[in-house]
């Protein structure tokens, strides 16, 4: 087993388990989860250095996305520091400087400071999980270059999302209403399997669906066998090659349903669009293969929707439904006011709660903390300020058309790009209505995906030129 091999299944096993403690939104989740793929990012690059790993993807690849993603980790920590001029502190820590300074003057002799940041340690905490998905993706995309690692993930990650639902789906129909051993406390008659969110977790289930459909039209490819009879090799491919990831889709769609959230329901039927797309277009699969497989797929899923969607359809038409809606754009034009309070330093990278305090009014009338803005573009408008906002979805941007490309330039190996098009379709959209794409599992995989597709976006002789692997 090589470097590579070894630390890939490593971040494999790292990744798959995010979910598990409660979608890994807890601080000791999340840490171990940060100290596990800083570790592994410290071995490879010790194993790269000594020659006994191979970093097949040149920096000169990686620049665009690098670059811009270390200087909005730069911002962050600059919004810790006091150092920069008053001027530019939130104005929580300008109006409780006197009160500091008297303590501090008491304690040790010394004035307190303040911060761009509202709640530096925070803010810190933002940094440590941003920079985490960040190695993942850089891991992804060294390890990943390799088509039979790419493809091992990417099995990997449909087979964990579908065990997920499976549980999640025995734990509803058994009426436990408990995650693991714990009792809910939220959320208490949706399906929510690991997860505390039904959102969130019916975003992680939308993503296994894309897995499992980029794999089931993979799959569903005319065999090289010339020898083979035409409905011999048609009945081989479907039910020995297609039909297990078709099951593993009625399982995750299932599970999506029963999830109740429609920001999920929705964004995932964009994203299987956008993945069939994507593979027709990098001519993974025929149009009239993909047609077929999408006419079946919208017939299953009407089928599961009449058997489990009631709940979902009667959340769509519910009066009470529509008031949380009216509500959340209430928090939108508050985020975008605090946003003109603070459009180029921002308030802190992770501090919206501290920030949204300040200017939450009679228009959020439920008696509950608004931890997320529930929109993460503005969210990061409003955490970041607008210029390192910007550079942050510069990023992603190139990831995207770096995609894109490799769909269009590549000849084998697209349905990779494609599926990492389709996840980010998912949470990108729904991350216009909800927070599942601040949830650190979730955010692992979606690093994870990208990372892959950016790999295999390129032709083979270019990743392993200076590799010392075989292409």
């Amino acid at each position: 087993m090589t470097g590579n091999t070894l630390i890939f299944r490593l971040l494999m096993v790292v990744v798959l388990l995010a979910p598990l403690p409660l979608g890994a939104n807890r601080p000791w989740a999340w840490s171990m989860m940060a100290v596990a793929v800083g570790l592994l990012c410290g071995v490879w690059g010790v194993l790269a250095a000594v020659g006994k790993a191979q970093a097949p993807l040149p920096f000169r690849r990686l620049w665009p996305v690098a670059v811009p993603f270390a200087m909005v980790l730069a911002w962050a920590c600059a919004q810790t520091s006091s150092l920069l001029p008053t001027d530019l502190w939130h104005p929580l820590w300008m109006a409780a400087q006197p009160a500091l300074e008297i303590v501090g003057e008491t304690v040790g002799g010394s004035k307190m400071a303040g911060a761009v940041s509202a709640d530096p340690a925070m803010t810190r905490a933002a940094i440590l999980r941003l920079a985490t998905y960040g190695g993942i993706f850089w891991l992804a995309v060294q390890l990943a270059s390799d088509r039979k690692r790419a493809r091992e993930a990417l099995i990997l990650m449909a087979a964990a999302s579908t065990l997920y639902a499976v549980y999640g789906l025995a734990a509803y129909f058994s009426g436990a209403k408990t995650i693991l051993w714990m009792s809910k406390w939220a959320y208490v008659d949706d399906l929510t399997s690991t997860f505390v969110n039904r959102n969130a977790y019916g975003a992680y289930a939308g993503l296994g669906m894309v897995f499992c459909f980029a794999l089931f039209l993979h799959a569903l490819r005319p065999s090289s066998r010339p020898s083979a009879p035409r409905a011999y090799e048609m009945a081989e491919t479907f039910l020995v090659h297609a039909l297990p990831y078709l099951m593993a889709l009625v399982v995750l769609g299932s599970a999506l349903l029963l999830s109740h959230s429609r920001g999920a329901f929705i964004s995932t039927g964009a994203a299987l669009a956008v993945l069939m797309i994507a593979l027709v277009t990098g001519r993974i699969v025929r149009p009239r293969t993909g047609l077929l497989s999408a006419l079946l797929v919208l017939g299953i899923g009407f089928a599961i929707l009449g058997v489990s969607g009631d709940r979902m359809v009667q959340r769509f038409a519910n009066e009470s439904a529509q008031d949380y809606d009216e509500e959340r754009l209430s928090a939108y034009h508050l985020t975008m006011r605090a946003i003109e309070d603070a459009p180029l330093t921002g308030t802190g990278l992770g501090a919206f709660t501290p920030t949204f305090r300040l200017y939450r009014d009679a228009s959020l009338s439920r008696a509950v903390d608004w931890d997320y803005a529930h929109n993460i573009p503005l969210e990061m408008g409003l955490d970041l300020g607008l210029p390192a906002a910007a550079l942050f979805y510069l990023c992603l941007a190139v990831i995207f058309g770096v995609c894109m490309r490799g769909l269009i330039v590549r000849r084998r190996d697209g349905i990779y790009p494609a599926a990492a098009l389709g996840a980010a379709t998912l949470l990108g959209a729904h991350g216009l209505v909800d927070f599942s794409a601040q949830m650190p599992a979730i955010a692992a995989m979606l690093a994870m995906i990208l990372g892959i597709g950016y790999a295999q976006s390129w032709n083979t002789a270019d990743r392993h030129r200076n590799s010392g692997e075989p292409a």
